[in-house]
C-alpha cells in the first residue's frame, strides 16, 4: 500500500485526508500535528458558530491570483457537497455566510473527527516536523521519529492565532522561500489617547484607508480599532497611516445636520446632543474633537459648531500603525506562491509528490467564511492531485 503523510491537522489537512481516503482505499494516511489536538483553530471560527464557507465565493474574492484556479474548480457547491458527505449540512445567513445547521463549531469538529475514525486515518499529535527530504521516489519526514512516504501534503497553517508556530522553520529547512507573510484580519493598532475612553464601544459605520472602504461593525479597544471593517483593511495598513471613520450609516448630510440642530433645541446639555444617533461614550469624544464643551448649553451652538460636529461624525480620523502581532490575527497574507507551487495542482515545482494546502499558501480573503473555504478547497485539490500522482506511479 502507498503511504501519505499529511503535516498539519487543521481544516485543510483534515479535508485532504478524508478526500484521499475516499478516493483510494489502497493508501495509508498519517496526520502529524504539532498541537495536543487537531482542528483546534476551527473551534474559534465564526465566534464559535463555525463560519464554514460563503455562498458568494468566487476567485475574485481572493487577493491573490494564485488562488484563482483552485477556487474556480472547488467552488461553493463543491465544498457544500463535500461537507454534506460528512453529515455536515450548512445554512446561509442574509450575507451568504454559511454555518453548520447546529451553529456549533464543536459539533462540526466532532463530525470531522468521526469521519477520520470511520476511514481509519491515523492521527499523531504533539509531533513537530523538522524537515522533509526526498531521495528517489521516497520522502523522509523527520520529527519525533523518522517517517517515510510516497507523497506528502503539507498543511502547516500560519502563525495567525497560533502560539509557537514553526511552519516557516520547516519550509526554510526544506529549501522553500515565500512571499513575506504579515498579519491579516486583525485589529489595527493605534496610540491615540482617546481610545481608552472608547474601550468596548461597538458601532455600525465605515472605515476608509486611502482608496479602500469597508462597511460593517467597528469596535474600539484601548490600543486598537477592531471589528469587521478594521479586520478587512488591516493588511493594507502602513506605519503613519490614518483611518477615516464614518459613523453616519442612515442619514444624508442634510438630515444629519438638521438632526443635530433639532436635538440642540430639545435637550438641555451637550452630552445629550447626539443621543439620537450614537452611544454616549462615542458622542463625548466627537464633541471634544469638534471643540464643543460637553457640559455646555446646546441652545448656544451656532451653525459652524453644529457643522463641525457633523463633520466629526462622518470624517473621524484615527492615526494607526502596521499590525505586527500574529496572535490577534485570524489569518495571514503572503506565503508560498506560483514560483514555488503549481496554482493548478498545488504540487511543489521542486519535488513531485509534495503538495501544499491551507494558510501556508499565498491566498487570503476578507472575513465571512472565505478563508475557511480556501482551507477546504485547497485540501481537496491537494488530495485529488496527490491521488493522481500515486495512481500514475502505481501504473508505471
Amino acid at each position: 500500500m502507498k503511504q501519505v503523510i499529511i503535516i498539519g491537522g487543521g481544516a485543510s489537512g483534515v479535508a485532504a485526508a478524508i478526500r484521499l481516503a475516499d478516493l483510494n482505499r489502497n493508501i495509508n494516511i498519517l496526520i502529524l500535528e504539532k498541537n495536543e489536538r487537531i482542528l483546534k483553530k476551527l473551534l474559534t471560527t465564526g465566534g464559535g458558530k463555525c463560519n464554514i464557507t460563503n455562498t458568494a465565493v468566487t476567485p475574485a474574492v481572493y487577493d491573490s491570483r494564485f488562488a484563482h484556479p483552485v477556487t474556480a474548480k472547488y467552488d461553493f457547491e463543491t465544498v457544500r457537497a463535500f461537507l454534506a458527505l460528512l453529515s455536515l449540512p450548512i445554512k446561509a445567513d442574509n450575507k451568504g455566510r454559511c454555518y453548520p445547521l447546529s451553529e456549533s463549531a464543536k459539533n462540526a469538529v466532532n463530525l470531522l473527527l468521526s469521519a477520520l475514525e470511520q476511514r481509519n486515518i491515523t492521527v499523531k499529535t504533539g509531533v513537530t516536523v523538522k524537515n522533509i527530504q526526498k531521495k528517489g521516489d521516497t520522502f523522509t519526514v523527520q520529527a519525533d521519529s523518522t517517517y517515510t512516504a510516497d507523497a506528502v501534503i503539507t498543511a502547516v497553517g500560519s502563525a495567525a492565532s497560533v502560539k509557537g508556530y514553526n511552519g516557516l522553520d520547516l519550509l526554510h529547512n526544506t529549501g522553500f522561500k515565500m512571499n513575506r507573510p504579515a498579519p491579516a484580519l486583525c485589529p489595527i493598532p493605534s496610540d491615540e489617547a482617546f481610545l481608552k475612553e472608547l474601550k468596548g464601544v461597538r458601532v455600525k459605520g465605515s472605515i476608509t484607508l486611502r482608496d479602500k472602504t469597508e462597511s460593517g461593525e467597528i469596535q474600539f479597544n484601548e490600543s486598537n480599532v477592531s471589528g469587521i471593517c478594521a479586520f478587512n483593511l488591516a493588511k493594507y495598513v502602513k506605519n503613519g497611516d490614518t483611518l477615516t471613520l464614518n459613523f453616519n450609516t442612515s442619514l444624508s448630510a442634510d438630515e444629519l445636520y438638521h438632526g443635530i440642530q433639532t436635538a440642540a433645541e430639545k435637550v438641555n446639555e451637550n452630552t445629550k446632543l447626539l443621543d439620537f444617533l450614537l452611544v454616549r461614550k462615542l458622542a463625548l469624544v466627537i464633541l471634544k474633537r469638534a471643540g464643543i464643551k460637553p457640559s455646555g448649553n446646546p441652545k448656544e451652538l451656532n451653525e459652524t459648531q453644529i457643522q463641525n460636529i457633523a463633520n466629526q461624525i462622518i470624517r473621524f480620523t484615527v492615526r494607526v500603525h502596521q499590525p505586527t502581532d500574529y496572535r490577534t490575527a485570524q489569518t495571514v497574507c503572503g506565503g508560498l506562491n506560483e514560483k514555488q507551487v503549481s496554482p493548478q495542482t498545488l504540487e511543489s515545482l521542486r519535488h513531485k509528490g509534495l503538495y501544499f494546502c491551507g494558510e501556508i499558501l499565498d491566498a487570503d480573503a476578507p472575513c465571512g467564511g472565505f478563508n475557511l473555504h480556501w482551507a477546504w478547497a485547497s485540501g481537496l485539490c491537494a488530495a485529488d492531485n496527490a491521488n493522481l500522482f500515486l495512481t500514475e506511479k502505481t501504473i508505471d
